[in-house]
């Protein structure tokens, strides 16, 4: 197994992953992304069903990395057609949360090529970053801090725990997110949750870890921090 990580990841995570199996494949940054985010894995690339999908750019960039992600995986790396901008929504294009046949995100700025991936339920939120505000738990529950996407999930017959905000933290920013503090494999479904921090910092701990468990998924953390947003960290 293949952990997918931003370039920034707490060395402490690290070699936790590495202790649990995973092998670590690390994202370079992208120069038109604000310097915090800029090698998050949730805002760079989008696993499809049929295909990796980054911007063109990227590809370019980090074309070493992306091309062991694809052999990992057997999809091919498929660009978009626009291109970040440096300032939010702009940056967003990739920022889409999938869980089971529903996609979250915030259409005027998510990738078309996101959008137009067959049988899928497109619900459309306020959150411009709807990976990073949710965490993915099976195909039919999710928690999120996000009061647009708790609404549509529950519209949608999801289950869903709804969290306060701001008791991630993310180094450049106020706050971060616990979607981008968590794990999340595309293409299978774990029993473990990875978490970068401690969860029993987190002041609704017992409500997360009772949600978990309700949904037959457990917590593994990575480090005895407060939760760290690090743009989600791919399982594949």
């Amino acid at each position: 197994m293949i952990a997918v990580v931003s370039e920034q990841i707490p060395q402490l995570a690290e070699i936790r992953l590495r202790e649990l199996g995973y092998r670590i494949q690390k994202l370079p940054p992208h120069p038109a992304l604000p310097a915090p985010v800029a090698s998050h894995p949730d805002m760079l690339l989008f696993f499809a069903p049929d295909a990796i999908l980054c911007t063109e750019s990227y590809l370019r960039i980090a074309t070493r990395e992306l091309t062991a992600i694809a052999r990992a995986v057997g999809l091919p790396i498929r660009p978009v057609a626009q291109d970040y901008g440096p300032n939010y929504p702009h940056d967003i294009l990739l920022n889409a949360a999938s869980i089971g046949k529903y996609l979250f995100c915030l259409p005027s700025h998510t990738a078309k090529e996101i959008q137009a991936i067959p049988q899928i339920t497109l619900c459309a939120v306020r959150q411009g970053y709807a990976k990073c505000s949710t965490v993915p738990v099976g195909d039919r529950a999710l928690i999120t801090e996000d009061p647009s996407i708790a609404t549509a999930a529950k519209a949608h017959g999801l289950e869903v725990l709804q969290i306060s905000p701001n008791n991630v933290r993310l180094p450049g920013y106020n706050t971060g997110f616990l979607g981008g503090a968590c794990s999340y494999a595309p293409y299978h479904d774990p029993k473990e949750l990875l978490m970068c921090g401690n969860l029993a910092l987190h002041k609704e701990a017992d409500a997360i870890l009772a949600f978990l468990y309700r949904n037959g998924k457990k917590a593994v953390l990575l480090t005895d921090s407060p939760l760290t947003d690090v743009g989600t960290v791919f399982i594949i």
